[in-house]
């Protein structure tokens, strides 16, 4: 069994052994995937902990030593033998699984560290009181802040992310504090408290709500001359250290005493007159972003997901799950909010949607989004859980009765998906996922591939600001087979002439095939495909980045697994496994086999898609403007195949 402290000093036992790690690194990397657990840390996120703005050159070389270390000292699972991108370990056993972009500490148990535990009470204490049941809330709350011993990480030396989640459970530690002395002075005993209260005062002497219950305490004790005196000890911190004056509501307080009024009789009686509050109102959230006016095609994958969302007459329970992937660019948000928009009215108790893109980059956390979307269902973003799990299984009580949508954009890993499931057999995802390899493994999967000729035309037309295909048909034709049928570019290239009325398409497509990174660049609303493939990129692990890299920068269109091997100088069967991850990434192509291939054992052949190519050098900063044509060529056969894009 594992177990680990964070609320005092940094502590982990494995079966009663002690097995804290000693070395700094190892303890800050520690910490920030123990307050994310059971969800991805990213690559960037850790080593912005360790080096901030000045990472070595080697950095993910010793984040993965750091890694290495910690799985041998904490006996920590991997995962699945031969897959790198594992997401099952054995059952019942921690593991820190190596994810895309990042690392999982994976715990089935989340009780077995202290700052959950505590969580966990402080949620069970809210209930409680409810519940009116005030003297097992406060009895719980002692119980949750029995489980500090000593500031949060005390002896973790951190950074920007490990000094914020310091801060943050320090600031619920003194709500709690706040919430028991509360309670405790709502049943009368304020002699019980007082110690604890006068401790708390010195410790944070420009708190104000420790100063008013501090001086409530001591006046229900006739001891008015001190707590008169906790006023003006208040007073003077607020206005030497911030220039303040105290709360109107604690000056209020202070003329009760001064006039002694407000002193109970009698204590109160625990629970007397009290009435559990009633549970607020659900309101029906509709979150989406507006409708895609210009989307075009798509028809057949549509119909197949309404009507498998749609249908409520369907015989099998359970939350109903799809998931999209395609090809950088290939439009996968464009197609989630075209179908949850034609299912709304499947779905009368709300729609949700949650961009997981800010998570994913490390600006946000799981539990913050998550938050987020609890609180447009009506629920006070104050009192709810902290914890990723206790949010998760709020939202599945809030959706068990209702017919909810959720609609979840640009997913990294599974175990943010699963935290995200509503509860309710009547609710439906739709989830996009740029991995193939990272799925819940259940519902339906909907790859889309890339825009026919005749939808890309319609697209143009749409975009293009007046401008129709047909005034310049042979440069349109040009600009769209530059665009390979992907909507993110055909979007971005009939915009630039909707942008440039003095341009024509003949004077675009000239420009785009002198310089091929313009054309990556051309933004469509906020994203361009160059950003898009480089955002991908940026989520491998390092040995898939090396492989592409390797890859991308030669002059060859086709690989097959022993080719790649004698890049990489490995075995044949782990070059292919590196080059099936990036197939499931959407990054590498692998050309369909016939079946006199298969049945000759023919090799699989994979590509680099032309311009997932440009757009990677160019991210490498490559000087190669026009790769494309100094292309290795392609044997007859395999031009003949189509190219499967997902």
């Amino acid at each position: 069994m594992l177990e680990i402290g964070i609320l005092g000093s940094l502590r982990v036992h494995r079966d009663g052994e002690d097995v804290t790690p000693s070395a700094p690194k190892l303890r800050q990397v520690l910490a920030l995937l123990v307050l994310n657990a059971n969800t991805l840390v990213s690559v960037d996120q850790l080593c912005e902990e360790l080096w901030e703005d000045h990472p070595p050159l080697s950095a993910l070389t010793t984040l993965q030593t750091y890694i290495y270390q910690l799985r041998r000292r904490l006996r920590l699972a991997t995962g699945q033998a031969g897959a790198p991108f594992a997401s099952c370990p054995p059952t019942g056993r921690p593991a820190l699984l190596t994810r895309v972009g990042g690392y999982e500490l994976q715990l089935e148990d989340n009780r077995t560290v202290d700052a959950y535990r505590f969580e966990r009470l402080v949620e069970r204490s809210r209930g409680e009181h409810r519940a009116g049941g005030a003297r097992q809330a406060a009895d719980t709350l002692a119980e949750a802040l029995g489980t500090w011993q000593g500031a949060a990480l005390v002896d973790v030396t951190g950074s920007r992310r490990l000094a914020a989640w310091s801060t943050q459970l320090e600031e619920h530690r003194r709500n709690a504090m706040e919430r028991r002395f509360a309670i405790e002075l709502e049943l009368g005993r304020h002699h019980a408290v007082l110690d604890e209260l006068s401790t708390a005062f010195r410790a944070h002497p420009t708190h104000e709500a420790f100063a008013d219950q501090l001086m409530r305490a001591l006046h229900r004790n006739g001891r008015r001359p001190e707590a008169l005196d906790v006023f003006r000890t208040l007073r003077a911190r607020l206005v030497d250290d911030l220039g303040l004056e105290p709360s109107a509501a604690l000056q209020q307080l202070h003329q009760e005493v001064l006039a002694d009024r407000g002193r109970p009789a009698t204590p109160a009686r625990a629970g007397a007159g009290r009435t559990a509050p009633q549970r607020p109102a659900l309101l029906s959230p509709a979150q989406l972003p507006a409708d895609i006016g210009d989307f075009v095609g798509r028809q057949e994958e549509l119909a197949e997901l309404e009507s498998y969302l749609g249908d409520s007459r369907r015989a099998e329970p359970g939350t109903r799950v799809v998931e999209v992937h395609g090809a950088p660019g290939v439009g996968k948000t464009a197609f989630a909010i075209r179908a949850a928009h034609r299912l709304r009215r499947y779905f009368p108790d709300g729609q949700l949607y949650v961009d997981l893109t800010a998570v994913g980059n490390g600006t946000a956390q799981l539990t913050e989004v998550l938050a987020a979307a609890l609180g447009s269902l009506g629920l006070r973003r104050d009192e709810l859980p902290t914890g990723l799990d206790d949010l998760s299984r709020l939202l599945r009580s809030w959706t068990a009765d209702r017919r909810v949508l959720v609609v979840v954009d640009d997913v990294l890993a599974a175990s943010q998906l699963r935290a995200l499931i509503p509860g309710g057999s009547g609710c439906a995802v739709i989830a996009t996922n740029r991995y193939r390899a990272h799925t819940l493994g259940m519902g339906r999967k909907v790859v889309l591939s890339a825009l026919s000729t005749d939808d890309s035309l319609r697209l143009y037309n749409r975009v293009a600001g007046g401008r129709r295909w047909e005034d310049e048909p042979a440069a349109a034709h040009e600009l769209l087979r530059m665009c390979e049928g992907l909507p993110l570019v055909v979007r971005a290239v009939a915009a630039r002439l909707a942008a440039r009325p003095g341009w024509s398409a003949a004077r675009l497509a000239e420009r785009l095939r002198s310089n091929q990174s313009v054309l990556l660049g051309l933004p469509a609303g906020t994203q361009s495909l160059a950003g898009t493939v480089g955002s991908s990129y940026r989520h491998l692990p390092e040995p898939h980045r090396k492989l592409l890299h390797l890859l991308a920068e030669r002059n060859r269109r086709c690989w097959r697994a022993d080719d790649a091997a004698k890049l990489l100088s490995r075995r044949a069967e782990d070059a292919e496994t590196l080059l099936e991850d990036l197939v499931d990434g959407h990054l590498v192509d692998e050309l369909p086999v016939s079946a006199e291939e298969r049945e000759s054992g023919a090799a699989p052949v994979y590509i680099v898609p032309r311009l997932t190519r440009q757009a990677l050098l160019l991210l490498w900063g490559d000087d190669d403007p026009a790769p494309a044509a100094r292309y290795e060529p392609v044997t007859a056969v395999l031009l003949s195949r189509p190219v499967s894009r997902g």
